[in-house]
């Protein structure tokens, strides 16, 4: 049966079905990421502006920001606590609110709130330096609570890999639009210190290319 090709420019594969837009690759990337051609964050394109982020905040580590943040962390995961309290007693709401609530309580039991706050914030850093990385607030989002899900071994599976004779880790992912809603509430609560961060990298790198070409203005004057 005749399939029509991906919609995605330059893509010749068939569409994954007769109802679909796009080929099996890019709907599952869609799904995934937030975008057809959205690439996943991993750990070693944040790590430096983790690392960038991390000495922001060592810099001045009795800051009353870095308290506040994370306030708002266990704000975050009393909203979510409530929300998993709502359905217990049979109250209608969304799936995916209370899939995105049950993953905010998993990080809350498992992880400190000052390394949510960081990897959130090195995020954010990383839009406003980088934003080709990003290809929509979509992808964006999801990209940032995949980033953050990963703080916990508990959104890990283990299985054995017949071809390479190991037990291999795998990421378990979580429904897209409960990812959706995961990225949105971080990037709210937690986002600002990313912002502020991205602001300060900035100013002190106008500051350092303004010294660089008044030495070598200065270094040219010389008989």
């Amino acid at each position: 049966m005749y399939r029509r090709p991906c919609r995605v420019p330059g893509c010749s594969r068939p569409a994954a079905c007769s109802f679909a837009a796009y080929c099996s690759p890019h709907r599952s990337n869609l799904r995934r990421h937030g975008a057809v051609d959205q690439k996943a964050i991993r750990k070693a394109h944040l790590w430096p502006y983790l690392k960038m982020a991390q000495k922001r905040i060592s810099k001045n580590p009795e800051s009353v920001a870095w308290v506040t943040l994370d306030d708002r962390w266990r704000a975050l995961t009393d909203h979510a606590r409530g929300v998993l309290a709502k359905f217990d007693t049979g109250q209608a709401g969304s799936r995916w609110e209370l899939l995105a609530a049950q993953e905010v309580v998993k990080l809350a039991d498992d992880v400190q709130p000052r390394a949510v706050v960081e990897v959130t914030a090195a995020m954010v850093f990383m839009q406003e330096m980088e934003p080709g990385w990003f290809r929509s607030d979509k992808a964006f989002w999801l990209q940032l609570a995949r980033r953050v899900r990963s703080l916990t071994d508990m959104n890990y599976g283990e299985g054995w890999d017949h071809t390479r004779q190991r037990v291999r880790r795998s990421y378990r992912e979580l429904a897209p639009r409960a990812s959706l809603l995961l990225g949105q509430w971080l990037a709210q609560t937690l986002g600002v210190a990313g912002q502020y961060m991205a602001r300060a990298e900035r100013a002190e790198r106008e500051r350092c290319e303004s010294e660089r070409r008044a030495l070598h203005e200065a270094l040219s004057k010389l008989s």
